[in-house]
C-alpha cells in the first residue's frame, strides 16, 4: 500500500513538472509569437516609409530632369535666336557697308581695293599690286619680275615713291634704271586701268 502511495504521489509529481513545462513552453511560445508579431509590423511599416522615401526621390529627380532639360532647350532657343539676331545684324551691317563703299566707290574714278597690273622691263614682264582708296594710291608693289636685274629693279622701284607723293604715273623714270623703271609705271598704269569705275 506505501509502495503504491509513493508511486500515485511520484506520477502526481510529474504530471505537475509536466504540466508546469507545458505551461511554460505555451506562454514562451505565445510571447515568442507576439515579438514575432511585433516585429514583423515594424519591418512592415519601415518598408512602407522605404518606399515613400523612394518613391518622392524619383519623383524630385524626375521634376529636376525636366527643369534642367526644358532650360537647356530654353538657353539653346535663346541662344540661337541671339546667333540669329547676330548674324542678321552684323549681314545688314554688312550689307550697309557695301552698300556705303559702293556709293563711294560710284562717285570715284578708280574702284578701292588691290590690282594687279603688269609692265614689260629690261628682262621681261614685271608685276606689281596697286593698292586704292577714294581715289588715293596708298601702296605699290612689285610682286613678280623674274627676268629683272636685282640691282636695276631695285634701283627702278624708287620711282613708286613718286607714283605715291604725286598720284600719278606721270612721272620722271629713273636714271641708270630706266628700262626697269619704266616697267614699273606701265603695270601701274595696267592695274588702274583694271581699277577704273565703268
Amino acid at each position: 500500500m506505501n509502495n503504491q502511495n509513493f508511486y500515485l504521489r511520484l506520477i502526481a509529481l510529474l504530471l505537475i513538472i509536466m504540466a508546469v513545462f507545458f505551461y511554460n513552453g505555451t506562454v514562451k511560445d505565445k510571447e515568442q509569437a507576439q515579438d514575432i508579431a511585433d516585429l514583423t509590423a515594424k519591418v512592415e511599416s519601415l518598408e512602407n516609409q522605404q518606399d515613400q522615401i523612394l518613391t518622392a526621390l524619383q519623383e524630385a529627380y524626375a521634376e529636376q530632369k525636366t527643369a534642367a532639360e526644358s532650360k537647356t532647350s530654353s538657353d539653346a532657343s535663346s541662344e540661337a535666336d541671339n546667333k540669329s539676331e547676330k548674324d542678321s545684324a552684323e549681314d545688314k551691317e554688312d550689307t550697309d557697308q557695301a552698300n556705303s563703299e559702293e556709293a563711294d566707290d560710284s562717285d570715284n574714278v578708280y574702284k578701292n581695293g588691290t590690282f594687279e597690273g603688269s609692265g614689260t622691263g629690261y628682262g621681261g614682264t614685271i608685276t606689281v599690286q596697286v593698292t586704292l582708296e577714294d581715289d588715293t594710291i596708298t601702296a605699290v608693289s612689285v610682286v613678280s619680275a623674274p627676268g629683272e636685274d636685282s640691282a636695276y629693279l631695285s634701283q627702278g622701284e624708287n620711282v613708286i615713291n613718286s607714283i605715291i607723293s604725286e598720284q600719278s604715273t606721270d612721272v620722271d623714270t629713273i636714271s641708270g634704271a630706266t628700262f626697269s623703271s619704266t616697267g614699273i609705271l606701265e603695270a601701274v598704269n595696267d592695274a588702274l586701268s583694271k581699277a577704273e569705275n565703268p
